[in-house]
Protein backbone atom coordinates (compact mmCIF):
# COMPACT_ATOMS: atom_id res chain seq x y z
CA UNK A 1 0.00 0.00 0.00
CA UNK A 2 1.89 2.93 -1.07
CA UNK A 3 2.88 5.82 -3.54
CA UNK A 4 6.08 6.07 -4.21
CA UNK A 5 8.06 5.07 -7.02
CA UNK A 6 9.64 1.51 -7.79
CA UNK A 7 12.21 1.59 -9.94
CA UNK A 8 15.17 -0.50 -11.10
CA UNK A 9 17.06 1.67 -13.07
CA UNK A 10 18.39 1.09 -16.20
CA UNK A 11 16.72 -1.67 -18.35
CA UNK A 12 14.35 -3.25 -15.72
CA UNK A 13 14.68 -6.22 -13.84
CA UNK A 14 14.35 -9.73 -15.49
CA UNK A 15 14.47 -11.63 -11.69
CA UNK A 16 10.61 -13.50 -11.39
CA UNK A 17 12.09 -13.81 -7.36
CA UNK A 18 12.80 -9.61 -7.36
CA UNK A 19 9.72 -9.30 -9.14
CA UNK A 20 7.67 -10.93 -6.76
CA UNK A 21 9.42 -9.53 -3.77
CA UNK A 22 8.85 -5.87 -4.96
CA UNK A 23 5.08 -6.45 -5.48
CA UNK A 24 5.02 -8.67 -1.91
CA UNK A 25 6.79 -5.54 0.16
CA UNK A 26 5.17 -3.09 -1.56
CA UNK A 27 1.61 -4.50 -0.78
CA UNK A 28 2.25 -5.77 2.76
CA UNK A 29 1.78 -2.93 5.02
CA UNK A 30 0.04 -2.44 8.82
CA UNK A 31 -3.67 -3.14 7.58
CA UNK A 32 -2.28 -6.74 8.36
CA UNK A 33 -2.30 -5.85 12.00
CA UNK A 34 -5.82 -4.99 12.33
CA UNK A 35 -6.92 -8.19 10.50
CA UNK A 36 -7.05 -10.78 13.29
CA UNK A 37 -10.02 -7.72 14.91
CA UNK A 38 -11.60 -7.33 11.73
CA UNK A 39 -11.87 -11.21 11.87
CA UNK A 40 -13.68 -11.20 15.20
CA UNK A 41 -16.23 -8.68 13.53
CA UNK A 42 -17.13 -11.12 10.71
CA UNK A 43 -16.21 -14.45 11.72
CA UNK A 44 -13.65 -16.99 10.30
CA UNK A 45 -15.78 -18.15 7.38
CA UNK A 46 -17.23 -14.90 6.19
CA UNK A 47 -13.88 -13.41 6.62
CA UNK A 48 -12.08 -16.05 4.25
CA UNK A 49 -14.44 -15.01 1.81
CA UNK A 50 -14.19 -11.73 1.52
CA UNK A 51 -11.05 -11.75 1.25
CA UNK A 52 -10.50 -14.21 -1.36
CA UNK A 53 -13.38 -12.23 -3.18
CA UNK A 54 -11.94 -8.69 -2.67
CA UNK A 55 -7.82 -10.19 -3.55
CA UNK A 56 -9.42 -11.89 -6.46
CA UNK A 57 -11.13 -8.04 -8.16
CA UNK A 58 -8.12 -6.63 -6.74
CA UNK A 59 -5.85 -8.39 -9.12
CA UNK A 60 -8.58 -7.95 -11.75
CA UNK A 61 -9.30 -4.24 -11.57
CA UNK A 62 -5.26 -3.58 -11.11
CA UNK A 63 -4.97 -5.42 -14.50
CA UNK A 64 -7.21 -3.44 -15.79
CA UNK A 65 -4.66 -0.89 -15.52
CA UNK A 66 -2.19 -1.99 -16.89
CA UNK A 67 -4.24 -3.31 -20.01
CA UNK A 68 -5.13 -0.37 -20.56
CA UNK A 69 -1.81 1.27 -20.24
CA UNK A 70 -0.35 -0.90 -22.88
CA UNK A 71 -3.87 -0.47 -25.29
CA UNK A 72 -2.15 3.40 -25.10
CA UNK A 73 1.32 2.15 -25.94
CA UNK A 74 1.03 0.05 -28.30
CA UNK A 75 -2.44 0.80 -30.30
CA UNK A 76 -2.86 4.04 -32.51
CA UNK A 77 -5.62 5.32 -30.89
CA UNK A 78 -7.66 8.29 -32.33
CA UNK A 79 -6.71 11.35 -30.03
CA UNK A 80 -10.12 12.59 -30.64
CA UNK A 81 -12.12 9.50 -29.78
CA UNK A 82 -10.47 9.93 -26.10
CA UNK A 83 -10.43 13.57 -25.93
CA UNK A 84 -12.89 14.69 -23.44
CA UNK A 85 -15.01 17.84 -23.80
CA UNK A 86 -12.97 20.76 -22.02
CA UNK A 87 -9.58 18.98 -22.33
CA UNK A 88 -6.60 20.31 -24.57
CA UNK A 89 -5.89 18.22 -27.13
CA UNK A 90 -2.20 19.20 -27.27
CA UNK A 91 -2.12 17.60 -23.93
CA UNK A 92 -4.03 14.83 -24.67
CA UNK A 93 -1.24 14.54 -27.83
CA UNK A 94 1.63 14.31 -25.42
CA UNK A 95 0.50 11.86 -23.28
CA UNK A 96 -0.73 9.59 -26.01
CA UNK A 97 3.10 10.21 -27.81
CA UNK A 98 4.64 9.70 -24.53
CA UNK A 99 2.73 6.42 -23.83
CA UNK A 100 3.86 5.17 -27.20
CA UNK A 101 7.43 6.21 -26.92
CA UNK A 102 9.26 3.35 -25.62
CA UNK A 103 12.32 5.31 -24.08
CA UNK A 104 10.16 7.88 -22.32
CA UNK A 105 8.52 8.30 -19.13
CA UNK A 106 6.53 5.94 -18.22
CA UNK A 107 2.55 6.70 -17.87
CA UNK A 108 1.31 6.55 -15.06
CA UNK A 109 -2.34 5.92 -13.35
CA UNK A 110 -3.08 10.19 -13.00
CA UNK A 111 -1.77 10.47 -17.08
CA UNK A 112 -4.43 7.32 -17.99
CA UNK A 113 -7.07 9.45 -16.12
CA UNK A 114 -6.07 12.66 -18.09
CA UNK A 115 -6.05 10.96 -21.20
CA UNK A 116 -9.47 9.14 -20.69
CA UNK A 117 -11.17 11.87 -18.87
CA UNK A 118 -8.67 15.29 -18.90
CA UNK A 119 -8.05 17.02 -16.21
CA UNK A 120 -11.14 16.19 -14.28
CA UNK A 121 -9.82 12.39 -14.31
CA UNK A 122 -6.61 13.62 -13.28
CA UNK A 123 -7.78 15.40 -10.42
CA UNK A 124 -9.66 12.57 -8.69
CA UNK A 125 -6.48 10.33 -9.02
CA UNK A 126 -4.20 12.86 -7.39
CA UNK A 127 -6.86 13.42 -4.65
CA UNK A 128 -7.87 10.19 -4.07
CA UNK A 129 -3.96 9.32 -3.65
CA UNK A 130 -3.27 12.27 -1.38
CA UNK A 131 -6.39 11.51 0.79
CA UNK A 132 -5.38 7.41 0.79
CA UNK A 133 -1.46 8.14 1.37
CA UNK A 134 -2.57 10.46 4.25
CA UNK A 135 -4.89 7.98 5.66
CA UNK A 136 -2.27 5.30 5.82
CA UNK A 137 0.57 7.67 7.45
CA UNK A 138 -2.58 8.09 10.18
CA UNK A 139 -3.07 4.53 10.36
CA UNK A 140 0.97 4.55 11.44
CA UNK A 141 0.95 7.15 13.76
CA UNK A 142 -1.83 5.67 15.87
CA UNK A 143 -0.16 2.50 15.76
CA UNK A 144 2.87 3.82 17.06
CA UNK A 145 1.43 6.16 19.66
CA UNK A 146 -1.02 3.38 21.16
CA UNK A 147 2.24 0.66 21.45
CA UNK A 148 4.33 3.50 22.84
CA UNK A 149 1.54 4.20 25.56
CA UNK A 150 1.01 0.69 25.99
CA UNK A 151 4.52 0.00 27.21
CA UNK A 152 5.12 3.42 28.72
CA UNK A 153 2.11 3.09 31.36
CA UNK A 154 2.82 -0.30 32.03
CA UNK A 155 -0.16 -1.44 31.23
CA UNK A 156 -1.13 -4.98 30.93
CA UNK A 157 -1.94 -7.80 27.91
CA UNK A 158 -5.24 -6.53 26.09
CA UNK A 159 -5.44 -3.46 28.37
CA UNK A 160 -7.40 -0.90 26.31
CA UNK A 161 -5.02 2.44 25.76
CA UNK A 162 -6.95 5.57 26.56
CA UNK A 163 -7.19 8.04 23.78
CA UNK A 164 -5.41 10.95 25.84
CA UNK A 165 -2.24 8.44 26.83
CA UNK A 166 -1.62 8.65 22.86
CA UNK A 167 -1.53 12.36 22.89
CA UNK A 168 2.06 13.21 24.46
CA UNK A 169 3.62 10.51 22.11
CA UNK A 170 2.03 11.99 18.86
CA UNK A 171 3.21 15.12 19.66
CA UNK A 172 6.68 14.37 20.67
CA UNK A 173 6.96 12.21 17.17
CA UNK A 174 6.20 15.31 15.10
CA UNK A 175 9.97 17.47 14.95
CA UNK A 176 11.17 13.62 13.40
CA UNK A 177 8.13 13.20 11.38
CA UNK A 178 9.00 16.85 9.53
CA UNK A 179 12.88 16.03 9.51
CA UNK A 180 12.12 13.04 7.72
CA UNK A 181 9.64 14.20 5.59
CA UNK A 182 12.10 17.41 4.74
CA UNK A 183 14.62 15.09 2.48
CA UNK A 184 13.74 15.57 -1.17
CA UNK A 185 15.22 12.27 -2.71
CA UNK A 186 13.25 9.46 -2.16
CA UNK A 187 16.60 7.50 -2.35
CA UNK A 188 18.41 8.77 0.41
CA UNK A 189 15.31 6.82 2.14
CA UNK A 190 16.47 3.79 0.72
CA UNK A 191 18.16 2.48 3.94
CA UNK A 192 15.79 3.12 6.41
CA UNK A 193 12.93 1.02 3.68
CA UNK A 194 15.23 -1.66 3.56
CA UNK A 195 15.70 -2.00 7.93
CA UNK A 196 11.64 -1.57 7.86
CA UNK A 197 11.25 -4.39 5.25
CA UNK A 198 13.47 -6.63 7.68
CA UNK A 199 11.76 -5.15 10.92
CA UNK A 200 8.50 -6.28 9.61
CA UNK A 201 9.36 -9.93 8.58
CA UNK A 202 10.85 -10.50 11.98
CA UNK A 203 8.04 -8.62 14.06
CA UNK A 204 5.23 -10.72 11.53
CA UNK A 205 6.94 -14.30 12.51
CA UNK A 206 7.35 -13.55 15.73
CA UNK A 207 3.31 -12.79 16.64
CA UNK A 208 2.78 -15.69 14.29
CA UNK A 209 4.73 -17.83 16.83
CA UNK A 210 2.46 -15.93 19.74
CA UNK A 211 -0.51 -16.97 17.86
CA UNK A 212 -0.01 -20.28 18.16
CA UNK A 213 1.62 -20.27 21.96
CA UNK A 214 -1.63 -18.56 23.26
CA UNK A 215 -4.30 -20.47 21.09
CA UNK A 216 -4.65 -23.48 23.60
CA UNK A 217 -5.78 -20.88 26.17
CA UNK A 218 -9.01 -19.71 24.36
CA UNK A 219 -11.77 -21.89 25.00
CA UNK A 220 -14.65 -20.16 23.44
CA UNK A 221 -15.32 -21.40 20.39
CA UNK A 222 -14.77 -18.73 17.75
CA UNK A 223 -17.87 -17.17 16.04
CA UNK A 224 -17.60 -18.19 12.28
CA UNK A 225 -19.90 -15.59 10.52
CA UNK A 226 -21.32 -12.75 11.53
CA UNK A 227 -23.33 -10.45 9.04
CA UNK A 228 -23.10 -7.43 10.82
CA UNK A 229 -19.46 -7.48 10.64
CA UNK A 230 -19.29 -8.02 6.60
CA UNK A 231 -19.31 -4.06 5.68
CA UNK A 232 -16.64 -3.73 8.05
CA UNK A 233 -14.36 -6.68 6.93
CA UNK A 234 -15.05 -5.83 3.25
CA UNK A 235 -13.54 -1.91 4.14
CA UNK A 236 -10.69 -3.41 6.33
CA UNK A 237 -10.17 -5.93 3.25
CA UNK A 238 -9.85 -3.06 0.42
CA UNK A 239 -7.25 -1.34 2.44
CA UNK A 240 -5.39 -4.50 3.04
CA UNK A 241 -5.29 -4.83 -1.10
CA UNK A 242 -4.98 -1.38 -2.06
CA UNK A 243 -1.69 -0.92 -4.73
CA UNK A 244 -3.12 0.44 -7.19
CA UNK A 245 -1.40 3.85 -7.06
CA UNK A 246 1.78 1.20 -6.93
CA UNK A 247 1.16 -1.14 -9.98
CA UNK A 248 2.26 0.60 -13.22
CA UNK A 249 5.24 1.51 -11.26
CA UNK A 250 5.73 -2.23 -10.57
CA UNK A 251 4.83 -3.44 -13.88
CA UNK A 252 7.37 -0.42 -15.57
CA UNK A 253 10.01 -1.65 -13.10
CA UNK A 254 10.26 -4.90 -14.92
CA UNK A 255 11.98 -5.27 -18.41
CA UNK A 256 10.24 -4.26 -21.67
CA UNK A 257 10.84 -8.24 -23.08
CA UNK A 258 9.87 -9.69 -19.81
CA UNK A 259 6.51 -7.55 -19.24
CA UNK A 260 4.71 -10.20 -20.60
CA UNK A 261 4.96 -12.42 -17.22
CA UNK A 262 4.90 -9.54 -15.21
CA UNK A 263 1.03 -10.48 -14.44
CA UNK A 264 1.51 -14.47 -13.67
CA UNK A 265 4.08 -12.92 -11.23
CA UNK A 266 1.87 -10.57 -10.29
CA UNK A 267 -0.92 -13.37 -9.93
CA UNK A 268 1.17 -15.37 -7.39
CA UNK A 269 1.97 -12.48 -5.40
CA UNK A 270 -1.80 -12.15 -4.67
CA UNK A 271 -2.26 -15.70 -3.83
CA UNK A 272 0.38 -15.52 -1.17
CA UNK A 273 -0.31 -12.39 0.25
CA UNK A 274 -4.45 -13.80 0.13
CA UNK A 275 -2.61 -16.65 2.20
CA UNK A 276 -0.73 -15.02 4.35
CA UNK A 277 -3.68 -12.40 5.45
CA UNK A 278 -6.03 -15.39 6.12
CA UNK A 279 -3.80 -17.21 8.06
CA UNK A 280 -2.79 -14.19 10.34
CA UNK A 281 -5.91 -12.93 10.74
CA UNK A 282 -7.76 -16.05 11.73
CA UNK A 283 -4.63 -17.53 13.86
CA UNK A 284 -4.82 -14.10 15.62
CA UNK A 285 -8.45 -14.05 16.10
CA UNK A 286 -8.11 -17.93 17.14
CA UNK A 287 -5.57 -16.57 19.99
CA UNK A 288 -7.41 -14.28 21.90
CA UNK A 289 -10.89 -14.82 20.76
CA UNK A 290 -13.65 -12.35 22.02
CA UNK A 291 -9.93 -10.06 23.49
CA UNK A 292 -8.88 -9.41 19.95
CA UNK A 293 -7.75 -5.76 20.15
CA UNK A 294 -7.65 -3.56 17.00
CA UNK A 295 -3.88 -3.89 16.69
CA UNK A 296 -3.03 -7.31 17.45
CA UNK A 297 0.05 -6.57 19.34
CA UNK A 298 -1.56 -4.95 22.23
CA UNK A 299 -2.59 -8.56 22.83
CA UNK A 300 1.22 -9.68 23.28
CA UNK A 301 1.89 -10.27 26.70
CA UNK A 302 4.67 -8.17 28.80
CA UNK A 303 8.38 -9.19 28.02
CA UNK A 304 11.62 -8.99 25.94
CA UNK A 305 10.16 -10.17 22.88
CA UNK A 306 6.70 -8.80 22.59
CA UNK A 307 8.67 -5.44 23.71
CA UNK A 308 11.18 -6.13 20.67
CA UNK A 309 8.37 -6.68 18.04
CA UNK A 310 6.42 -3.94 19.29
CA UNK A 311 9.96 -1.41 18.95
CA UNK A 312 10.44 -2.93 15.69
CA UNK A 313 7.09 -2.49 13.77
CA UNK A 314 7.76 1.12 15.80
CA UNK A 315 10.69 1.82 14.17
CA UNK A 316 9.73 0.44 10.42
CA UNK A 317 6.18 2.56 10.40
CA UNK A 318 8.22 5.42 11.60
CA UNK A 319 10.61 5.47 8.69
CA UNK A 320 8.13 4.19 6.48
CA UNK A 321 5.82 7.42 6.92
CA UNK A 322 8.24 10.11 4.85
CA UNK A 323 8.12 7.30 2.25
CA UNK A 324 4.18 7.34 2.54
CA UNK A 325 4.01 10.75 2.08
CA UNK A 326 6.18 11.12 -0.65
CA UNK A 327 3.58 11.02 -3.74
CA UNK A 328 1.47 13.33 -1.27
CA UNK A 329 4.52 15.82 -1.48
CA UNK A 330 4.89 15.85 -5.07
CA UNK A 331 1.47 16.32 -6.10
CA UNK A 332 0.54 18.95 -3.98
CA UNK A 333 4.08 20.61 -5.16
CA UNK A 334 3.22 20.31 -8.65
CA UNK A 335 0.14 22.08 -7.63
CA UNK A 336 1.17 24.50 -5.39
CA UNK A 337 4.01 25.35 -7.42
CA UNK A 338 6.61 25.01 -4.78
CA UNK A 339 9.15 22.77 -6.15
CA UNK A 340 11.73 25.35 -6.52
CA UNK A 341 10.51 27.14 -3.68
CA UNK A 342 13.13 25.51 -0.59
CA UNK A 343 11.04 27.55 2.38
CA UNK A 344 7.71 27.20 1.10
CA UNK A 345 8.44 23.46 0.24
CA UNK A 346 9.42 22.94 3.80
CA UNK A 347 6.57 24.63 5.42
CA UNK A 348 4.03 22.48 2.72
CA UNK A 349 5.98 19.58 4.29
CA UNK A 350 5.38 20.64 8.20
CA UNK A 351 1.56 20.95 7.71
CA UNK A 352 1.19 17.75 5.68
CA UNK A 353 2.57 16.33 8.79
CA UNK A 354 0.61 18.47 11.31
CA UNK A 355 -2.44 18.01 9.40
CA UNK A 356 -1.92 13.74 9.76
CA UNK A 357 -1.60 14.17 13.59
CA UNK A 358 -4.57 16.61 13.73
CA UNK A 359 -6.29 13.58 11.90
CA UNK A 360 -5.51 11.11 14.26
CA UNK A 361 -6.67 13.53 16.75
CA UNK A 362 -10.34 13.21 15.57
CA UNK A 363 -10.18 9.85 14.48
CA UNK A 364 -7.89 7.60 17.18
CA UNK A 365 -9.51 4.42 16.16
CA UNK A 366 -6.74 2.50 13.90
CA UNK A 367 -9.77 0.27 12.70
CA UNK A 368 -12.14 2.99 11.85
CA UNK A 369 -9.24 4.73 9.68
CA UNK A 370 -8.68 1.42 7.84
CA UNK A 371 -12.11 0.71 7.06
CA UNK A 372 -12.86 5.06 6.32
CA UNK A 373 -10.15 4.79 3.92
CA UNK A 374 -10.67 1.24 2.40
CA UNK A 375 -13.68 2.12 1.39
CA UNK A 376 -13.24 5.36 -0.01
CA UNK A 377 -9.95 6.05 -1.69
CA UNK A 378 -9.03 2.52 -2.06
CA UNK A 379 -11.99 1.56 -3.21
CA UNK A 380 -12.24 4.69 -6.09
CA UNK A 381 -8.40 3.24 -6.97
CA UNK A 382 -8.74 -0.59 -6.57
CA UNK A 383 -12.61 -0.76 -8.59
CA UNK A 384 -14.20 2.04 -9.75
CA UNK A 385 -11.62 4.25 -11.76
CA UNK A 386 -9.88 0.95 -13.33
CA UNK A 387 -13.40 -0.46 -14.44
CA UNK A 388 -14.19 3.06 -15.40
CA UNK A 389 -10.97 3.90 -17.20
CA UNK A 390 -10.72 0.14 -18.92
CA UNK A 391 -14.35 1.02 -20.47
CA UNK A 392 -13.77 4.42 -21.89
CA UNK A 393 -10.23 3.47 -23.75
CA UNK A 394 -11.63 -0.03 -25.12
CA UNK A 395 -14.93 1.25 -25.85
CA UNK A 396 -16.47 -0.09 -29.18
CA UNK A 397 -13.68 -2.61 -28.77
CA UNK A 398 -14.73 -4.81 -25.71
CA UNK A 399 -16.08 -8.63 -25.89
CA UNK A 400 -19.15 -9.10 -24.31
CA UNK A 401 -16.97 -10.84 -21.16
CA UNK A 402 -14.64 -8.18 -21.08
CA UNK A 403 -18.06 -5.71 -20.63
CA UNK A 404 -18.98 -7.76 -17.87
CA UNK A 405 -16.11 -8.21 -15.78
CA UNK A 406 -15.59 -4.23 -16.08
CA UNK A 407 -19.34 -3.99 -14.39
CA UNK A 408 -18.70 -6.80 -12.08
CA UNK A 409 -15.75 -4.83 -10.74
CA UNK A 410 -17.76 -1.17 -11.09
CA UNK A 411 -20.69 -2.21 -9.13
CA UNK A 412 -18.36 -4.43 -6.19
CA UNK A 413 -16.18 -1.05 -5.34
CA UNK A 414 -19.36 1.19 -5.44
CA UNK A 415 -21.06 -0.91 -3.14
CA UNK A 416 -18.02 -1.60 -0.99
CA UNK A 417 -17.51 2.29 -0.91
CA UNK A 418 -21.33 2.54 0.53
CA UNK A 419 -21.65 0.16 3.06
CA UNK A 420 -18.09 0.59 3.89
CA UNK A 421 -18.34 3.91 4.58
CA UNK A 422 -21.67 3.87 6.30
CA UNK A 423 -19.91 0.98 8.84
CA UNK A 424 -16.82 3.91 9.07
CA UNK A 425 -19.53 6.77 9.85
CA UNK A 426 -21.47 4.41 12.49
CA UNK A 427 -18.47 3.94 14.45
CA UNK A 428 -17.34 7.19 14.38
CA UNK A 429 -20.74 8.56 15.67
CA UNK A 430 -21.97 10.37 13.07
CA UNK A 431 -24.88 8.10 11.83
CA UNK A 432 -27.42 5.86 14.66
CA UNK A 433 -25.84 2.47 14.31
CA UNK A 434 -29.80 0.76 14.30
CA UNK A 435 -30.26 2.75 10.59
CA UNK A 436 -27.02 1.46 9.59
CA UNK A 437 -27.92 -2.76 10.82
CA UNK A 438 -31.78 -2.19 9.03
CA UNK A 439 -29.32 -1.32 5.89
CA UNK A 440 -26.99 -4.17 6.73
CA UNK A 441 -29.76 -6.70 6.31
CA UNK A 442 -31.22 -5.72 3.34
CA UNK A 443 -27.73 -5.84 1.77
Amino acid sequence: MGGASVSDGGEGTRSPVKIFGNIFISFIGAGVLGLPYAFKEAGVLEGSFILIIVGFLSFRGMMLLIKSKQFCSKTNISRMELTPPGAREEDQVELLERSRDSAGQEVNYGDLCQIAYGDRGKNIVDWAIIISQIGFCCAYLIFISENLAHYYHGLEEGDVVDDTLKLPFLLLMIPGLISLSLVRKLHKLSIFSLFADFANVFAYLVVFWFDFEHVSTISIHPKEMDLNGLPFFIGVSIYCYEGAGMILSLEASVAKDYRSRFSTIFALSITAMSSLYILFGVCGYLSFGPETHSIITLNLPVGPMPLMVKGCLCFSLFFTYPIMLFPVIEILERRLGTVNHFWKGNLLRASVVILSVIVVLIIPDFSTIMVLIGATCCSLLAFILPSLLHMRIFKGRHTRQQLIEDYVILIFGCLGTLIGSIDALKRLGIIPGTDFYILSSIL
